[in-house]
């Protein structure tokens, strides 16, 4: 069954520069994630969150050996360092696709 991963990343102070490193920088790597059946960003007009990425993976399993891959580590850290520098949070949600 398809398993998603959406981020719902914070609106932080500087929303233009988050969003330019953010589409340079994340969402490369999180493209480059093995087994990534399809990525989808999408910006929030309003609310507590600017940015919803969703990565959808084939199943659970492949989820968890794209983020346990190198390229997943990668994204993660990139995670930690956009957080450090525009100072929001990302909340994370693993959901599964139901049909229909």
């Amino acid at each position: 069954m398809t398993t998603k991963l959406i981020a719902l990343w914070t609106a932080p102070a500087d929303r233009e520069g988050f969003l330019a490193d953010y589409e340079a920088t994340h969402a490369l790597l999180a493209r480059s994630i093995p087994g990534l059946a399809s990525f989808e960003a999408s910006t929030s007009l309003d609310g507590k969150y600017l940015r919803v990425a969703q990565l959808a993976f084939d199943d659970l399993e492949a989820l968890g050996a794209g983020l346990g891959s190198p390229e997943g580590a990668a994204l993660g850290a990139d995670s930690e360092r956009l957080k450090a520098t525009f100072g929001n949070e990302v909340d994370v949600l693993i959901v599964e696709v139901e049909p229909g």
